[in-house]
């Protein structure tokens, strides 16, 4: 028997076990394995095809050889055409040179989180958040300063409340816009101040921006591309949602040049390269692509407006109508249940699988993914409407 030992070790334990998105779908795949209909709006995983001219480069690149390592920072095609996409969409001026290919978003993150924190940093982290950024800020050591976003305020991060969280010990603050769980998207004049107080207290920004093309109200704006933030911006992004190639796990990190060496020997460390045919294939899609991408915002935007009538009808839910994402994050109300209660209540009545609000740090609310098709969207929303009027 071991002894010398001790799991969970002094960086996993402020990390909590269980209760998130893969423990929900866990358990609906095992409460479906049993014989009961389960509809899963629990996986934030857009349900179309990747686009063919994606899996054309791909096997192409397979039957060319591409086969082997590439460049450790990435396909050299891959990071000029990413170079291009920035500069056009995002308004980025980043050389490929500080483009780094990284196995999905979640090694672009925790490469900017390993890269960037020591021991004892603060980083501010706006919740409701991906589940994600406390373990990373946990995982290098530091802290992880929560900043909770007001369902009042559409969720949206408050420029003061930013400032007042601010010590003389924070080094990065992390943005999602559009946000995972919540869709809401931050509009150009809070973005504008959050820079304004990211230079002034000379913070690192990590900015996620995986769903940038998930908007249907308003527009994206990229905050590395605002005077005076490119030398403290790290913006992530992935093939993942936009091109719905979520099992080819490409992602990557646009940089400043000082963060850039340091950046690429922590990847390399990590995970030495991502897949090479699979960059080939991302490549192309960034080119090519685009006719797919319409067609699929457009279809989400109908998902959207269709989950949120249902809901506005349902009277255990409060709402505010998101932005962005493919989510829904409405707060429970009129109900004794907590929202892990909830979740397991129309689990077993309605056969529906969502997610509770505290994996997102924010206990409260429940999460609804619209990753799935309207008739199938429709069947669940009238099982937890039947199911919330049991109750």
């Amino acid at each position: 028997m071991i002894t010398k030992v001790k799991l969970p070790n002094e960086k996993l334990r402020g990390i909590k076990m269980g209760g998130g998105i893969r423990d929900v779908l866990d358990l609906a795949t095992k409460v479906e394995k049993s014989g009961k209909t389960i509809y899963h709006l629990e996986i934030g995983r857009p349900d179309f095809d990747s686009p063919q001219t994606a899996k054309d480069a791909a096997i192409k690149a397979i039957q060319d050889g591409f086969v082997h390592y590439a460049d450790m920072r990435g396909v050299e095609e891959l990071r000029v055409t990413l170079s291009e996409k920035l500069r056009r969409e995002n308004k980025i001026e980043v050389s490929p040179s500080d483009i780094l290919i990284t196995v999905g978003a979640a090694a672009a993150l925790s490469t900017a989180a390993l890269t960037i924190l020591n021991s004892g940093d603060e980083v501010i982290v706006p919740i409701p958040c991906f589940l994600s950024y406390p373990a990373l800020c946990e995982m290098t050591g530091a802290k992880t300063v929560r900043l909770p976003c007001r369902f009042e305020n559409g969720f949206r991060l408050d420029p003061e409340d930013l400032e007042a969280a601010i010590t003389d010990r924070t080094r990065m603050l992390m943005l999602n816009s559009p946000n995972n769980p919540s869709g809401a998207a931050l509009n150009r004049d809070v973005i504008e101040r959050i820079a304004e107080i990211a230079i002034k207290h000379d913070l690192i920004v990590v900015s996620d921006e995986c769903y940038e093309r998930f908007i249907y109200e308003g527009e994206h704006i990229s905050i590395g591309s605002l005077p005076g933030m490119k030398e403290r911006t790290i913006t992530v992004g992935a093939s993942s949602k936009t091109y719905s190639m979520t099992g080819w796990r490409i992602g990557y990190m646009a940089m400043p040049d000082w963060i850039t060496p340091h950046a690429n020997r922590t990847h390399l460390f990590l995970n030495t390269s991502p897949t090479t045919f699979a960059q080939y294939g991302y490549e192309n899609a960034l080119r090519n692509a685009e006719p797919d991408v319409v067609k699929m915002i457009k279809e989400y935007k109908e998902r959207r407006d269709l989950v949120v009538g249902y809901l506005r009808d349902m009277p255990r839910f409060d709402l505010v109508v998101p932005d962005g994402a493919f989510y829904v994050f409405p707060r429970i109300s009129g109900t004794d249940k907590t929202d892990v209660e909830l979740c397991g209540y129309i689990m077993e009545e309605a056969g529906v699988a969502i997610v509770p609000g505290e994996a997102f740090e924010t206990p409260g609310f429940v999460r609804i993914a619209y990753c799935k098709q309207k008739d199938y969207l429709i069947q669940a929303m009238e099982r937890m409407k039947r199911a919330l009027e049991r109750l």
